[in-house]
């Protein structure tokens, strides 16, 4: 397994890695409902990223809504690869939604958000590596992009190039 320098990275810079190996995860599902779904709530985490808006609760609304929560999605299908590439998504997710809470100063998060911390990154990688062919691969330029970013060397848009540098189409 190729060294990630996990402890190294900023908070922002564990909420980008997170996101931006979901991204190439996403691909990965197998019905395109389930894509364009994913698509869409790796999409609010970004704007979080972007704009530290207090989104706390409507992004963990989005991982355990009882009707249509990405967590009820993952545990209904019979998929294993899909199953895999939720848990991945489900982690940026709570990964993201816990640093919302935390930057909004709530006292009480919801008992899954409560759960979440940086020994999350185990699970994700687990999943990522069995969801993905050559997942040493992007991990590596992920690392090379938040080294880049660290040093202020972004595009403007933070998920274009993100996306650009895994090669990810949008």
């Amino acid at each position: 397994m190729i060294n990630i320098n996990y402890g190294s990275l900023t908070e922002e810079g564990k909420v980008i890695f997170f996101l931006g190996l979901s991204e190439k995860v996403i691909s990965v599902l197998s019905q395109k409902e389930d894509q364009i779904l994913a698509q869409e709530v790796i999409y609010r985490c970004w704007e979080w990223v972007k704009d530290k808006e207090n989104i706390g609760d409507i992004l963990y609304e989005l991982l355990d809504n009882e009707e249509n929560g990405i967590t009820i999605i993952q545990e209904m299908s019979d998929n294993e690869k899909d199953v895999e590439a939720w848990n991945c998504i489900i982690d940026a997710v709570a990964y993201t939604s816990r640093k919302a809470f935390e930057r909004e100063g709530v006292k009480y998060y919801p008992e899954p958000i409560a759960l979440v911390d940086d020994t999350l990154v185990d699970h994700f990688m687990d999943c990522f590596e069995r969801s993905i062919e050559n997942a040493d691969r992007y991990i590596q330029k992920i690392n090379f992009f938040l080294e880049d970013y660290k040093n202020g060397n972004i595009a403007t848009d933070l998920r274009t190039d993100v996306l650009r540098r895994l090669q990810i189409r949008n």
